[in-house]
């Protein structure tokens, strides 16, 4: 009985803590990595009630498509600059709340809202173009839970998921999850009427898993015409520093550009 109290007590414990700590488990806030020259980025600010978010735009003057850009759990955005101004596009990069210098603590709410927020401003600062969410690994769920809303042109998802309650499951699958979770991202809830959309994956992705990727795939095709799928034998953490991908992300904004320049509508 005395064993079987101290398992169930620890268990309760392991519980208890996953509850209280899961915001450091999930949010990984890094400092600015660097200061990016201007231009190509110039630095903003977006105002919000409880917070200020700071970022930069890149490649301001550029005639391509508008891009919004959601990094992941542990990205602070000032690290890939010289990639994003190597594209035909103009890219607004702006911190989570509690990352680089933007105030504030993350949450799913908090980084949901700002998402609007930042998609809202680039629109009014660049109405004109077409507006593409970029989203890579947590970001990728926020640019889908926000392309609900704002109803953009395209989409580009690195690594997406179908909800962190779905990875968490994987890592922990003997505490129940669903209760204690705050922060789910339901991402697959939120994948109906998607714009046409770029996806790009890894059979060796081992932070998010293929197995997740593929499903999450999977749910958006279910749904959602015009869907390209590119798969390349990388890490987590390797997408970005592959040029391969960077060719496949120019060649989906190329033709998003053209329908443009045609007066054509997106592809659904």
């Amino acid at each position: 009985m005395q064993i079987l109290l101290t398992v169930v007590g620890a268990y309760i414990g392991v519980c208890a803590l996953l509850w209280a700590f899961q915001e450091k488990l999930i949010f990984h806030p890094k400092p600015v990595w660097d200061r990016p020259p201007n231009p190509p980025a110039e630095p903003i600010d977006i105002a919000r009630p409880d917070a200020l978010l700071r970022g930069w735009v890149v490649n301001a003057e550029s005639d391509g498509p508008l891009i919004v850009y959601f990094g992941g759990n542990a990205e602070e955005v000032s690290r890939n600059v010289p990639n994003w101004a190597a594209r035909k596009a103009t890219t607004i990069l702006v911190n989570y709340r509690g990352f680089g210098d933007s105030t504030g603590k993350p949450g799913e709410t908090a980084l949901r809202r700002d998402a609007i927020a930042a998609t809202d401003w680039a629109r009014t600062q660049y109405p004109d173009r077409p507006l593409v969410l970029f989203g890579q690994s947590l970001g990728s769920g926020i640019a889908i839970l926000t392309a609900s809303t704002v109803k953009p042109d395209a989409l580009i998802l690195i690594s997406p998921y179908r909800s962190v309650e779905n990875i968490a499951k994987r890592t922990v699958p003997f505490v129940p999850v669903r209760t204690l979770l705050r922060h789910r991202f339901d991402a697959e809830g939120a994948v109906a009427d998607l714009p046409r959309t770029l996806v790009i994956a890894s059979e060796r992705d081992e932070v998010i898993g293929f197995k997740e990727n593929k499903a999450m795939i999977d749910a958006i095709t279910d749904v959602t015409e015009g869907v390209v799928e590119q798969t390349f034998p990388l890490r987590h953490n390797q997408f970005f520093n592959h040029p391969p991908v960077w060719q496949a992300v120019d060649e989906f904004l190329k033709t998003i550009q053209d329908r443009e320049d045609d007066g054509q509508p997106p592809v659904p």
